[in-house]
């Protein structure tokens, strides 16, 4: 058997890694679905020499200026990775089949802690199970202008234990629909659950520009039963199994305005 002599080592370090989770999946993030999509990152911030590696619901990175080579074989000494200084990545992550929302971000990276980001179902992606779901359309007071890229929070009173609370994201016309997966059968002589719905949204955000859910304020929802009432969470009643359309009062839309 022929013996190989090796004259060197190449060494690379991995630098952080970021996991892409599926927001609409569960509550909490250490519970959320990793995203099996493949999904695009346009950096607009980065160090010259950075790496990436897409897999599976994560994003690989490390710098050539961490790596090194060394001579011969290289032992377990020689893998130990020095203390590594920090960076910023920024920019905007989407998904090549459009089943998942774009967003923008910007994160610290390089000390190997792992981040994790969440992204959210388009309408077209968002897949309705027994649970139902709730739809609708995000316009400002003028019933003209669409809301886009909005965060919207659904808190449905299960009237035994916690609340569950569900989280979706409207699209770049505003459109949104929010699946209610983990919602339970009612309880026997009960006809519905009562919910409260609220957003955080941009009245600067246009459709081409995606943004950052951390850069979204609280809004104003008008009510579906009230004309011209106006609340932080609007009140409405949701039902396992039916697919519900939010309105605000006498609009084929949710009337949006800042708080």
């Amino acid at each position: 058997m022929k013996q190989v002599n090796v004259l060197e080592t190449p060494i690379l370090y991995a630098s952080d890694v970021i996991y892409w989770l599926d927001g609409s999946s569960a509550q909490s993030a250490s519970d959320m679905q990793r995203i099996n999509s493949e999904l695009v990152l346009q950096l607009d911030t980065r160090p010259t020499d950075l790496q990436l590696l897409h897999t599976r619901g994560k994003t690989v990175l490390w710098r050539r200026a961490d790596g090194k080579i060394v001579a011969g074989n290289a032992e377990d000494a020689d893998k130990q990775r020095s203390e590594s200084d920090t960076f910023m990545i920024s920019g905007i992550v989407s998904d090549l089949q459009r089943r998942y929302i774009p967003r923008r971000f910007s994160l610290e990276v390089g000390d190997s802690a792992g981040h994790q980001l969440e992204l959210y179902p388009t309408p077209f992606g968002t897949r309705l199970g027994r649970g139902g779901a709730l739809q609708g359309t995000l316009r400002l007071v003028d019933g003209i202008t669409p809301v886009p890229w909005a965060m919207m929070t659904l808190i449905v009173d299960l009237t035994v234990g916690d609340d569950l609370i569900i989280h979706a994201q409207a699209d770049e016309h505003g459109d949104f629909v929010i699946a209610m997966h983990r919602l339970p059968p009612l309880l026997e002589s009960v006809e519905h659950y009562s919910a409260t719905l609220s957003i955080r949204a941009s009245i600067e955000a246009t459709a081409d520009e995606p943004v950052d859910p951390a850069d979204l304020v609280s809004m104003r929802l008008g009510s579906i039963d009230v004309e011209d009432s106006f609340a932080d969470a609007i009140s409405l009643f949701v039902v396992p199994g039916s697919i519900g359309l939010i309105r605000s009062f006498e609009r084929d839309h949710v009337v949006v305005q800042p708080s």
